[in-house]
């Protein structure tokens, strides 16, 4: 698509259009990168909470309440912080939320009692709810289309990544060093700002909207190196209105859609957190050891790393509806059998599932999203539902918490976590797709081309 000095030429379709290239790589690469504190933190909670009930003296009740503080920061942060990066830009944005990120965890290794180390829970949530949703916004945009399901889905398994490198280093430095280490490496992401600032792109709305035209035909171009792009050109982008458009969300159809988005966000992060925190903890109260426990995380981190992957891959050939839909039966299905067995490996390869399961869908979900709502809005639409699906992932470890200080049966909790799962095969079916913006988008050009 290559445009005559004059001409209109429309930013979004030029980027959705574009094929990958070093830039998309750079900028994949750093995505990544910050996307596997978010898994390091669910993963390394879960993985010290035997050791933290110890040192502090915790009920399982109150650990769990622990393990929702950082979900409560989220919702917060996604809440307040979606919106405002959509006024103040992205990129700014992630770098701001990452710095706070990473001396969160490092405030929660020097904790001496269980009120700092919520505190500081609720700081890394804060950060995390203003980071991803404008990461995934930031993707959805620069990324082409016929590869952005795989894209957005390979930058959310650094989650996974992120939850086996938690899961290695407690299996290494638990027994010798107790947890605190295990949080003060969690820090060492606060190295990419400098990298971040001089490579991630911004959001194009914000550049039309501060006049930033030249940094926006620079991006452009790199995105599409072999065509040059004419300095006549017009550009027309989806500009907003520089306020914060919450309002905008529910607008020209998409109410219902995304009403029904929260609740399949949520009741997956219900499953996923309340599956991931205790997972080590329910088997070792089967009979297995910490390092046992350990394993299983690790076990489940590799089949989110592997499910996140095949997922993004089957949603770009065969529709992101039909990919979210079977990765939410796997998960219901699988999570559900771990608690009819204590066979070590049945149990291995169920765990397995069950990563793959929720987390393949909370990573394809996210590139589902995302380009539902048009540019302008796409981190506040995302930051809403980022932040208010946080209450699933409030609620679960908590909920899984009270059961086990109530004393209810081990079948009993794990269905407990299991049977909501099935609401989110309901929920993705329900969405009108054709009130979203890059579907509508994506019919235009197929509508002009059929003219021709």
């Amino acid at each position: 698509m290559q445009g005559e000095a004059g001409e209109a030429i429309r930013v979004n379709e030029w980027l959705e259009t574009a094929t990958s290239n070093r830039f998309h790589l750079v900028v994949f690469v750093l995505l990544f990168l910050l996307i596997t504190m978010d898994g390091y933190d669910l993963y390394v909670y879960g993985a010290a909470i035997p050791l933290l009930m110890r040192s502090f003296g915790m009920s399982a009740a109150q650990a769990g309440v622990i393990g929702s503080a950082a979900s409560a920061g989220t919702l917060v942060g996604a809440l307040l912080l979606g919106p405002l990066a959509d006024r103040i830009g992205r990129r700014r944005a992630i770098i701001a939320t990452t710095v706070l990120c990473c001396a969160s965890m490092a405030g929660a290794g020097l904790s001496d009692g269980v009120a700092g180390f919520a505190f500081w829970r609720f700081m890394f949530g804060l950060g995390n709810g203003g980071m991803v949703p404008s990461i995934m916004a930031l993707a959805s945009e620069y990324f082409p289309r016929r590869r952005r399901a795989t894209a957005v889905a390979s930058i959310s398994a650094g989650v996974s990544l992120g939850g086996m490198l938690g899961a290695l280093l407690g299996l290494w430095l638990f027994p010798r060093y107790g947890w605190r280490p295990v949080f003060f490496l969690a820090a060492a992401p606060i190295m990419l700002v400098p990298l971040c600032a001089r490579w991630l792109p911004e959001a194009t709305g914000f550049l039309v909207r501060r006049g930033r035209l030249s940094e926006l035909r620079e991006y452009m171009s790199k995105a599409r190196p072999a065509e040059p792009l004419p300095a006549g050109a017009t550009l027309e982008v989806d500009r907003g209105t520089g306020k914060v458009p919450l309002g905008d969300v529910f607008r020209h159809g998409r109410l219902g859609s995304t009403l029904v988005l929260w609740v399949v966000y949520g009741v997956n992060l219900y499953v996923m957190y309340g599956f991931t925190i205790w997972l080590p903890k329910l088997v070792m109260d089967q009979g297995y050891s910490l390092a046992r426990g350990l394993s299983f995380l690790l076990t489940l981190s590799i089949g989110s790393i592997i499910g996140s992957f095949a997922a993004g891959y089957i949603a770009d050939r065969t529709g992101s509806r039909p990919t979210l839909v079977g990765c939410y039966i796997v998960s219901c299905v699988s999570v559900g059998l771990v608690g009819f067995t204590s066979d070590f490996w049945l149990l291995m390869l169920l765990v397995t599932l069950a990563g793959a399961g929720f987390n393949g869908a909370q990573n394809t979900v996210n590139a589902y999203i995302a380009p539902y709502y048009p540019p302008s809005m796409r981190s506040t639409g995302m930051g809403m539902c980022y932040g208010l699906g946080r209450l699933g992932a409030v609620f679960g470890p908590a909920m899984i918490g009270v059961l086990m200080s109530m004393h209810f049966s081990y079948k009993v909790t794990v269905m407990s976590i299991a049977l909501p799962a099935i609401i989110p095969v309901i929920g993705v079916l329900t969405v009108q797709e054709k009130f979203g913006f890059s579907f509508n988008l994506k019919a235009e050009r197929e509508a002009a081309s059929g003219a021709k």
